[in-house]
C-alpha cells in the first residue's frame, strides 16, 4: 500500500451536522492519500456513519468543505458521489430482496438482447456471465439466478461488497464489510483491499474488529462524540491507546466468565432433543437461573436456525422447550414469549425494529397489554418504563425518547431490544450475534449489564460466531457442528483452540 504520497486525494474540512437541534459533528476534518487503506474509528454515536453519509450525499453537512483531487465538491445526492467515484459498502444491506444476484450486482446497466425494434430485451445469458464474472472477485459460488432473499445473510453481505468493487471506483468506504465473514472470505477481502491500494485506490475502512484494523490500517482517524479526536499511523498506536482515544477512558480486558450454575440452581430453559432435518438434529441443554451458556459454531453451522427453532419462529419436527420445568407448546413466538422467552436476532433492523416508530414505542412494545387499564393505555406510565431502561442500559440518542430509533447508532439500537425484552419480564433471553456491529465501548457496556441481569436469575443463552465474545460472558460454552452439539465446556476449560477444534467437528 502506497500510503501518504504528495497531496490528499480527498480532503474533508470542518465539517459540521445537527439533527433535532443536537450536534452530532462538530469541526470534523479527514484527508485520504491514494493507494493507503484509512481506518475511521470510534464508539457507535461518535459521528462516523454521519460522516461518510456526508461524504456520499445521503445528508447534506451544515457547513464545511469537502475537496476532491484539489477542487472543492457538493454532493447533494448519492449519484453526484458516485459520478465522482465514490463507493459506499453501508453496514445496512442495500438491496432489492425479490430481483435475483446477477439483478442486483447489474442494476441499471442489464445488457441488451436483440428484440423487435423498439423494444427493450435483457440478453440474460451477457448478464450471468458478466455476474459470474464479478462474483470470482471473491470467489465466490452463489448462483446468479437466486433471489436475495432466499440467500443467507452472509452471501448477501459478500454480494454488496462485490457489486461496489466491481465499478469503477476511485475511493471507496467499507462500512463492517467483515461481519458476517468467514476468516477465508476476509483473508480474501484484504487481499482484494491491497490490490486497490496498489492501483492508488484508497479505503476507508471502518470496524469495530480492532485487530482487522491493525492488520489492513495504514493511518487512523478516530472520532469521539462528534469530534475528531487524532489521526495516526498505524505504527504509533497500540490497542490499549487506540481504545482510551475511541472511548475517553480505559477499559481493561475482561476476566473470564465465572463458574457455571451448581445443580442446585433451577433450570429455567430447557431444551431436550429438538430436531429439523437439514438445520439442526437432536439438540439438548439447559440453562439455569442466573447462568448464561454460550454456543460457539463457525457461520451456517445451524445455531441461528436452532435458535429460531425455540423461539418459534421456525417449527422444529421433533423434540421440546421448557420454561420452568413446564413443557411448552410454542408453535409462533407469541408463544414463546407468553411462555416467558425473549428472542433478540442478529438482523435488529428487519426482525426487531420498527425503524420509523420512537425510542419509546420500540422499548414498550412488548409489554402494552401491561399499560393498558380499563382499556385506556397509560402514555405517562408508558414513558416512566421507557425512561427507566434508557437509563439502565446508557442509551444514548439525539432528541430524547421520542426520536426515531433508525437515528440511533447500532449499539444504541442493539441496547433498545434488549431493553424490550427486559420490560417484559422474560425468564430466559436468547441473543444471536447480540455485538454484531457494535462498538467496544457499547460491547462493553452490553456484557456488563447481561452479567448484572444473569446476577439477578434471568437465564440467557448467546450465540455467537464471536469466539472473543463467547469467552468474555459464557459460564458454559457449548459447540455446535452442522446442526449437532459437538461438545461442552466449563468456562474455565474453554481455549479458543479447544472451541475452535470442536466447532470444527474434530473430536475432543
Amino acid at each position: 500500500m502506497t500510503g501518504q504520497g504528495g497531496a490528499p486525494l480527498l480532503e474533508m474540512r470542518g465539517i459540521h451536522k445537527s439533527f433535532f437541534g443536537v450536534s452530532v459533528l462538530n469541526d470534523v476534518s479527514l484527508t485520504l492519500y491514494a493507494g493507503e487503506v484509512l481506518a475511521l474509528l470510534g464508539e457507535n454515536g461518535a459521528g462516523k456513519s454521519t460522516l461518510i453519509k456526508i461524504l456520499n450525499g445521503d445528508y447534506t453537512m451544515d457547513s464545511g468543505d469537502i475537496v476532491l483531487r484539489g477542487r472543492a465538491v457538493h454532493f447533494a445526492e448519492p449519484r453526484d458521489a458516485e459520478a465522482h467515484g465514490i463507493r459506499m459498502i453501508y453496514q445496512e444491506q442495500h438491496y432489492a430482496p425479490d430481483l435475483t444476484v446477477m439483478e442486483n450486482l447489474l442494476l441499471g446497466e442489464l445488457p441488451r438482447g436483440q428484440g423487435f425494434p423498439g423494444r427493450y430485451v435483457i440478453d440474460w445469458g451477457e448478464a450471468r456471465r458478466i455476474a459470474e464474472q464479478r462474483l470470482s472477485l471473491l470467489d465466490l459460488k452463489i448462483d446468479p439466478a437466486r433471489r436475495m432473499r432466499d440467500l443467507p445473510v452472509v452471501e448477501r453481505q459478500i454480494v454488496e461488497i462485490v457489486k461496489a468493487l466491481s465499478g469503477d471506483a476511485q475511493i471507496i468506504v467499507m462500512d463492517e464489510p467483515t461481519a458476517a465473514l468467514t476468516p477465508p472470505e476476509v483473508k480474501r477481502l484484504f487481499g482484494i483491499i491491497r490490490g486497490l491500494c496498489d492501483r492508488g485506490v484508497p479505503v476507508i475502512y471502518i470496524s469495530h474488529r480492532l485487530d482487522e484494523v491493525f492488520e489492513i490500517a495504514d493511518r487512523v482517524t478516530i472520532l469521539r462524540d462528534g469530534r475528531h479526536v487524532a489521526t495516526r499511523p498505524i505504527g504509533e498506536l497500540n490497542l490499549g491507546s487506540m481504545v482510551g482515544l475511541m472511548v475517553g477512558r480505559e477499559i481493561g480486558a475482561r476476566e473470564q466468565a465465572g463458574m457455571p450454575a451448581p445443580a442446585s440452581v433451577p433450570v429455567v430453559l430447557e431444551v431436550a432433543h429438538l430436531s429439523k432435518a437439514g438445520a439442526y438434529e437432536d439438540v439438548s441443554f439447559r440453562v439455569h437461573a442466573g447462568e448464561i451458556v454460550g454456543v460457539f459454531g463457525l457461520i451456517g453451522s445451524g445455531q441461528l436456525a436452532l435458535t429460531r427453532g425455540i423461539f418459534g419462529a421456525e417449527k422444529p419436527e421433533s423434540g421440546t422447550v421448557s420454561v420452568d420445568g413446564r413443557v411448552c407448546r410454542i408453535r409462533h413466538p407469541q408463544d414463546a414469549r407468553a411462555a416467558g422467552i425473549g428472542f433478540v436476532p442478529v438482523d435488529r433492523k428487519v426482525q426487531s425494529l420498527i425503524m420509523g416508530q420512537s425510542v419509546r414505542k420500540n422499548i414498550t412494545l412488548s409489554n402494552w397489554q401491561r399499560l393498558n387499564r380499563l382499556g385506556v393505555f397509560r402514555q405517562r406510565l408508558e414513558k416512566q418504563h421507557a425512561q427507566r431502561w434508557i437509563d439502565a442500559l446508557g442509551i444514548r440518542m439525539a432528541g430524547g425518547m421520542e426520536v426515531p430509533i433508525r437515528f440511533l447508532s447500532g449499539g444504541n439500537q442493539q441496547k433498545a431490544v434488549l431493553a424490550r425484552w427486559l420490560e417484559a419480564e422474560v425468564r430466559a433471553l436468547i441473543l444471536n450475534e447480540p455485538t454484531w456491529g457494535v462498538d467496544v465501548g457499547a460491547r462493553s457496556d452490553i456484557y456488563e449489564q447481561l452479567e448484572a441481569l444473569a446476577r439477578d436469575g434471568l437465564a440467557i443463552l448467546i450465540v455467537s460466531s464471536d469466539i472473543q465474545e463467547i469467552l468474555a460472558v459464557s459460564q458454559r460454552v457449548l459447540t455446535i457442528f452442522k446442526g449437532r452439539i459437538t461438545a461442552e465446556f466449563a468456562a474455565a476449560d474453554a481455549t479458543k483452540d479447544r472451541l475452535l477444534a470442536a466447532a470444527a467437528g474434530e473430536a475432543q
